[in-house]
C-alpha cells in the first residue's frame, strides 16, 4: 500500500540526517513527494496526509480529561505583555528582553550571514514553469484595494462577505507565485541545494530549530491580502530581495500590519537585502493581521524561515 511506503519513507527520513534537513528546507507536499520517488518510495498527497494525521493523533496521546478535572501543571505559555518597541536604526540587534511587533535589518549588516548573502541569488528563481501572461490576467483591482482596509473595519467585512465561493476557483487570499510547488524545471536541483545550505548557515547562527516556511516570488502588480497565520504561532524571519533597487524610495513595494488593540494600519517600505522578524500569535487580541503588495514592476523574492523565540540573543552571540 503506498500509505505504507509513505510512512516506511518518513520513518527512514526522521533517521537520515541528510534527509531531515532537506525536509527542513522544504515547504510543499509536490517536494516532499518528489523527494521521496527519488528514495524509491511512491505515494500520493493523500497518503501523506493520512500518515501526518495518524502520527500527530499518536503524538497527542489519550483524550484531554474533561472539564471538570483539573487542569495538568505545564499548561499553555500565556502571551508577552506590552506593546511595540520600535527596532533600533542602522541593524542594531534590539536587547533580548524586549518585546516587539517587527524588526528589520540590512542583510549585510547582520553578524554571521555571509553564507546566506553568498546563496541568496541561487534561490532568487523565475521557474519557467509559470505562465506570466496567465498570471498578470488574474491580478484583481478589487482584491488589492482590499489591502487599504484594516480587518476590524467595517468595510474590509463588507469586502470579504462579497467574495464568491471558494469551490468557484483558485485562492483569493494571494497574487504571486509560491516557488516550492514548482518541482519540475530544469533549476529546481540547485534550487533546492541552495535552500538546504541555507538552512546549514542559518542553523550556524539559530541552532537546529530553524527551517524554511515558505519561498514566494512577488512579480511586478503582486499581492498577498491580509492573513494571521495564527495556526502555526511563534517567529519568522524573512529575507527580501530584489530584482534591482527602488529609484523612489517611497514608491517601493510593502508590508502592513494592523497594530493589535486598534485599528491602525502600519505600512513598512521596503528594499533590497533585508531581513524581517516578526511574532505570528495565537490570541485574538494578538493577532497580528498583515499583508504584502508589490505594486512596482520589480520582481520581490521573500523566503521565510521558523526561528527561535531567542533569535536576538543569537545574533548578539554571532557578532
Amino acid at each position: 500500500m503506498s500509505v505504507d511506503a509513505c510512512a516506511e519513507f518518513m520513518h527512514v527520513a526522521d533517521a537520515d540526517p541528510d534527509l531531515r534537513i532537506r525536509m527542513r528546507a522544504m515547504t510543499g507536499v509536490r517536494e516532499l513527494l518528489r523527494l521521496a520517488r527519488g528514495h524509491g518510495y511512491e505515494f500520493s498527497a493523500l497518503d501523506l496526509a493520512a500518515v501526518s494525521q495518524a502520527s500527530a493523533e499518536t503524538a497527542a496521546g489519550p483524550p484531554a480529561p474533561p472539564p471538570s478535572a483539573p487542569p495538568r501543571p505545564g499548561g499553555a505559555v500565556p502571551p508577552r505583555p506590552g506593546g511595540a518597541v520600535p527596532p533600533r536604526p542602522g541593524g542594531a540587534v534590539p536587547p533580548a528582553g524586549t518585546t516587539v511587533l517587527h524588526a528589520e535589518y540590512d542583510l549585510d549588516r547582520l553578524p554571521g550571514f555571509g553564507a546566506v548573502l553568498d546563496l541568496l541569488p541561487r534561490v532568487k528563481v523565475r521557474p519557467p514553469t509559470v505562465d506570466l501572461a496567465a498570471f498578470a490576467d488574474a491580478f484583481d483591482p478589487v482584491d488589492l484595494a482590499s489591502t487599504d482596509l484594516a480587518p476590524s473595519g467595517p468595510g474590509y467585512r463588507s469586502w470579504q462577505a462579497g467574495l464568491p465561493s471558494a469551490s468557484g476557483g483558485g485562492r483569493r487570499d494571494f497574487h504571486l507565485v509560491n516557488l516550492d510547488d514548482h518541482v519540475v524545471h530544469p533549476g529546481y536541483d540547485d534550487y533546492l541545494d541552495a535552500k538546504v545550505r541555507l538552512v546549514r548557515a542559518l542553523e550556524e547562527v539559530f541552532g537546529p530549530e530553524v527551517r524554511f516556511s515558505g519561498s514566494m516570488w512577488y512579480p511586478p502588480s503582486s499581492y498577498r491580502l491580509w492573513h494571521t497565520n495564527e495556526d502555526q504561532p511563534g517567529w519568522r524571519m524573512y529575507l527580501i530581495d530584489f530584482d534591482g533597487p527602488f529609484d523612489d524610495p517611497s514608491a517601493t513595494s510593502f508590508f502592513r500590519y494592523q497594530r493589535p488593540g486598534s485599528d491602525e494600519l502600519v505600512t513598512l517600505r521596503e528594499r533590497p537585502r533585508m531581513a524581517r522578524f516578526f511574532r505570528i500569535e495565537q490570541d485574538p487580541a494578538r493577532l497580528f493581521w498583515h499583508c504584502i503588495v508589490n505594486p512596482t514592476l520589480r520582481h520581490r523574492w521573500s523566503f521565510g524561515f521558523v526561528v527561535p523565540d531567542g533569535w536576538r540573543a543569537a545574533l548578539e552571540a554571532a557578532a
